[in-house]
């Protein structure tokens, strides 16, 4: 099961789904990841993520929507 520590923060593995999911949204819209553009929406990934969405596939489809 992913989850973060008891503080605040992300397991490294909950960053990488993080990077993958916000990877392939970048490639889909032809965005590029390292643009100061695509802060906001890095900030709505990180959002859902720590809000419990940590299935792969799930949180790519959801931040389609959200976006």
């Amino acid at each position: 099961m992913l989850g973060r520590p008891s503080g605040h923060g992300f397991y490294p593995n909950d960053l990488a789904i993080c990077q993958r999911v916000f990877d392939q949204f970048c490639s889909e819209r032809k965005l590029d990841p390292s643009s100061p553009e695509v802060d906001g929406l890095a900030a709505t990934l990180i959002s859902l993520f720590g809000n419990g969405c940590t299935d792969e596939a799930i949180l790519l489809e959801l931040f389609r929507k959200a976006t």
